[in-house]
């Protein structure tokens, strides 16, 4: 739709035009920075994994690699921080951009390429560093580390209610076999 057809609707179809466009693009938003999605298989534990004793035992991880995988996180993480607040500047600006009285979707498109630009940038920044963590770690390590992942995720895939699988109606007090 061009400015112009957009300028001739009536008010009340021009309003609810504006609203529908105000949905969509705030749930584009809203999905963008609710969890980017990056190589998963090459995603690795959460947390400060190689500090962890048990995981450090379970892969074999030496004081070498330890040292070297906190070097590469504290330094992707200083740019990961300056990344992870440029994308919720441009997450706000397209927000804004939005929400405006005579709505002009050249802007609006302006600021999400502006966001989508923001959001590679962090998702790319941390994808470098998963390589290099990769780069330290055999590839013996690495699946161990991959089959720890997949086992927390179907544990806490078995936690959420209503998950297949899942045991209900467990006499208060009784806990889940492994606990």
């Amino acid at each position: 739709m061009t400015s112009r057809a957009f300028l001739k609707m009536g008010r009340r179809e021009r309003a609810e035009t504006e609203v529908e466009v105000k949905r969509i693009v705030i749930l584009g938003v809203l999905l963008a920075l609710a969890g980017p999605s990056i190589a998963n298989e090459l995603d690795v534990l959460p947390g400060k994994w190689w500090e962890d004793e048990r995981i450090v035992k379970h892969i074999e991880l030496t004081d070498e690699q330890q040292g070297q995988i906190r070097d590469v996180v504290f330094e992707h993480a200083r740019l990961m921080i300056d990344l992870k607040a440029d994308l919720d500047k441009a997450g706000l600006d397209l927000a804004a951009s939005v929400d405006q009285e005579v709505f002009d979707p050249a802007p609006v498109r302006a600021a999400h390429a502006v966001f989508q630009t923001a959001r590679q940038k962090l998702e790319n920044e941390r994808f470098e560093m998963l390589i290099e963590v990769r780069q330290i770690l055999t590839y013996e390590q690495w699946q161990k580390i991959q089959k720890a992942k997949r086992r927390m995720q179907q544990n806490r895939d078995q936690r959420r209610p209503g998950a297949p699988g899942q045991q209900s109606g467990r006499p208060a007090g009784e806990r889940p076999p492994g606990f």
